[in-house]
């Protein structure tokens, strides 16, 4: 009897074990866990088109200002330009040789009476250097045009020194002088042609000169005063490169060549012409 007893406890003890078995819910929340999971992976993200579009739109209109920003706008402006130019004066040995000539003389007083110091010469420089100035007006007719008037002075002394054997010395010299007056047109160059960046503004720009009265040489051997002639007296062409602005001031470099022959009708002229051209440099301010 009491083995029947504990027979009938140990059954209902495995049945209740096996009735709170947790394994059936664990597979079960497993199963759900991966449906979760694998529906997840699945979604994605539409891109946002709208901000992409006012990205792109952004740029563009950026763009646009940088462009237009770059462009001088039509109307009337002044400059004002300083630069250098090596002049192409071939007569510079003509002076060299009144030079020498001078210097032979105190050479040969030296040596008829030997005493004193010898004589002492110094030479003319080889290169004429002068630092033209310039101012006038503008209209700008387009971003691609313009014309121009204006105005300038170029003034280039060269002197030198003798000492003769008594220890005298000499300020000898000749002086170019010139007051020229110009017409100017403006070409600017599309930067499809030549650029260094994105917004240069090359130009193009030719001159045509006219030599007012004041233009001459002197020199302490004699002068030469020009004519005017009213058909002109040379040219130029430069190549600009606006560098750098700020509302309507815009400010150039310039490099370009001219080419200026002036005639001399005065009586006892030192020279009957010469040339005031060659290689000039510029900075010009436009405003």
């Amino acid at each position: 009897m009491n083995f029947l007893k504990a027979f009938i406890f140990s059954l209902f003890l495995c049945l209740g074990i096996a009735k709170a078995n947790p394994l059936d819910t664990i597979a079960l929340n497993t199963t759900a866990l991966d449906t979760i999971m694998t529906l997840d992976t699945t979604v994605t993200v539409a891109p946002d088109t709208k901000n992409t579009i006012t990205i792109l739109a952004d740029t563009s209109f950026a763009d646009t200002i940088a462009t237009d920003s770059a462009k001088i706008k039509p109307g009337l402006y002044f400059f004002f330009s300083v630069g250098a130019q090596f002049i192409n004066f071939k007569d510079r040995p003509k002076f060299q040789d009144l030079l020498d000539t001078q210097f032979v003389e105190y050479m040969n007083d030296y040596l008829e009476d030997p005493t004193g110091s010898l004589p002492l010469q110094q030479n003319f420089q080889t290169v004429n250097l002068a630092f033209p100035i310039m101012a006038g007006i503008i209209w700008q007719i387009s971003d691609m045009h313009s014309l121009g008037m204006g105005a300038g002075f170029l003034y280039d002394n060269e002197s030198v020194i003798l000492m003769d054997k008594d220890g005298n010395t000499y300020n000898l010299k000749y002086v170019l002088q010139a007051f020229p007056i110009f017409a100017e047109y403006r070409l600017s160059i599309s930067p499809d042609l030549i650029s260094l960046k994105n917004g240069d503004y090359f130009s193009l720009f030719f001159r045509y000169y006219w030599m007012l009265p004041g233009t001459e040489i002197y020199s302490s051997w004699g002068k030469a005063e020009a004519d005017f002639d009213p058909l002109g007296s040379g040219y130029g062409i430069f190549l600009g490169y606006r560098f750098w602005e700020w509302k309507n001031l815009s400010i150039w470099g310039e490099i370009g060549y001219l080419s200026l022959e002036v005639e001399s009708g005065a009586k006892d002229r030192i020279l009957d012409a010469w040339n005031l051209g060659g290689v000039s440099i510029l900075l010009r301010a436009m405003f």
